[in-house]
């Protein structure tokens, strides 16, 4: 048995928490009043979804050039010859593929909390409940889709794939627009229920799957040539590897050393208003 069951919440008190967080939902007007007092259609954080063109083109260049790093890191790696990069979206590209949307209240402040909620219990952070417990819904698509299940629960049937919606949170929307008032929204409940809140700073890191081919082949003849073949693609592979690992550590590394000369997360700053203080584990060491 795994003891630190006995450390979380169950699936049960999770959705009874998360009931009692959110009594008349994640779009009720209780939380309206919070985060949008003047109305949605007037709220700065309307813009999480209907952003006007140029915060799009921004964004279009900004995963461009993500894209284009990624790449050349790539080659660097397998010691390619480096190619020209590819040209950048222009602002007129963008203008010519804009389509307006029309406002959906109801759906869009579900989606802006499930998002900022996945941001708060998920993302490596964690929720301490009042007893102690860690309130964990899961990491990454499993927080996406306890969040999807909790809104679907007394639906008929399972809204297959749906999970996605939540999955990472709003790395895709957090430059729209200020979210520290939906994270204070959410803080000030949960330290009303005498929660707590656990900063980890997030990084990236890589995880090595193992092959299966000797174990969907056991009985497969040994061969002493094919055996040395095989240790020596190991020994690359492991090495390869560990330089992409090293190469993560530095680039973690630099991403912390330029945190601390940023102003903090919003979700630290929404903290800071309702608790008073950082939270544990902020400022990143």
């Amino acid at each position: 048995m795994d003891t630190r069951q006995g450390k979380r919440l169950t699936d049960p008190e999770l959705h009874a928490l998360f009931d009692e967080l959110f009594p008349h939902g994640f779009a009720g007007a209780d939380v309206l009043a919070e985060i949008a007092p003047e109305g949605w259609e007037h709220s700065p954080l309307l813009a999480c979804f209907h952003p006007p063109v140029e915060r799009l083109f921004e964004e279009r260049v900004m995963i461009h050039r993500n894209l284009e790093e990624w790449r050349r890191l790539g080659l660097r790696r397998r010691g390619t010859t480096p190619v020209d990069p590819r040209p950048e979206p222009t602002l007129e590209d963008v203008r010519r593929e804009y389509e307006p949307t029309p406002v959906n209240e109801e759906e869009e402040v579900t989606e802006l909390l499930g998002l900022c909620l996945w941001d708060t219990f998920s993302d490596n952070h964690d929720v301490i409940a009042a007893d102690g417990r860690v309130a964990d819904i899961g990491s990454f698509r499993g927080a996406g889709a306890f969040l999807d299940e909790h809104l679907t629960r007394d639906q008929d049937g399972w809204r297959e794939g749906d999970y996605l919606g939540f999955y990472l949170g709003t790395i895709w929307i957090s430059r729209r627009a200020d979210l520290a008032p939906v994270y204070a929204m959410i803080f000030r409940r949960l330290k009303a229920l005498g929660a707590d809140w656990v900063y980890h700073f997030p990084e990236v890191g890589i995880v090595e799957l193992a092959s299966a081919k000797d174990a969907d082949n056991p009985d497969k003849p040994y061969s002493v040539s094919e055996s040395a073949v095989a240790e020596l693609k190991a020994q690359q592979r492991r090495a390869e590897v560990e330089r992409f690992r090293a190469e993560l550590r530095e680039a973690n590394a630099r991403a912390r050393e330029a945190a601390m000369d940023q102003p903090p997360p919003a979700t630290v700053r929404a903290y800071r208003q309702v608790y008073g203080r950082d939270p544990r584990g902020w400022p990143p060491v």
